[in-house]
């Protein structure tokens, strides 16, 4: 199936270079491995929305933060605010090219039928955090706001991790023995922790 992509607005040649690229294999990802994906209305022209639950705080957000060419704010708060680093309660605005990763994701699952959050493990975290977990890179992305570790209930972390490095947005971790994935905004790579 041969799609076309929608033409760029003034938004989108505003997009910096690697939000583009992201954009673009996301949309041929998505359309080659499911065609449904592939419709007339471009899957990143959409809103886009997530659906994220954080079991350490009890807390559940669905929110469109990204529509008609930029950010939602109502929506986009709600997100960074569940992204927070839950241990210290620092809330920072979270890097929306890692968002756009998590709605790729998203967009797969509900393209295949399953409609069910994100379950959110980790996103945003002070160095002071970052220092006191187990294994954590000491320049993590997590500390720039530009990673999640997660899972999705039903899924594999090996089917989202690799859907996560067919959408080539960055780095992939796969964790199968805490049972998550590592997706984060940094360059193309992937490890097994």
């Amino acid at each position: 199936m041969k799609t076309v992509p929608a033409a760029p607005g003034a938004a989108d040649l505003l997009l910096p270079t690697r939000r583009r690229a992201l954009q673009t294999l996301a949309g041929v990802a998505a359309a080659t491995i499911l065609p449904g994906f592939a419709q007339t209305n471009d899957f990143w022209s959409r809103p886009r929305e997530l659906w994220l639950y954080r079991p350490e705080s009890n807390e559940q957000v669905r929110a469109v933060y990204w529509a008609d060419g930029q950010l939602v704010l109502e929506g986009y708060v709600q997100i960074c605010r569940l992204l927070r680093d839950i241990h210290v309660g620092a809330t920072v605005q979270f890097d929306p090219v890692t968002l756009d990763i998590a709605r790729g994701l998203y967009g797969w699952l509900l393209s295949a039928g399953i409609n069910r959050p994100l379950i959110i493990n980790s996103g945003y975290r002070t160095k002071g955090t970052n220092s006191k977990i187990e294994g954590a890179a000491k320049e993590s992305f997590h500390t720039r706001a530009q990673a999640l570790d997660l899972r999705i209930e039903g899924v594999s972390p090996e089917a989202v991790g690799r859907f996560g490095l067919y959408l080539a947005g960055g780095g992939v971790g796969f964790y199968p023995g805490k049972k998550f994935t590592h997706l984060d905004r940094g360059r193309v790579r992937s490890w097994v922790g």
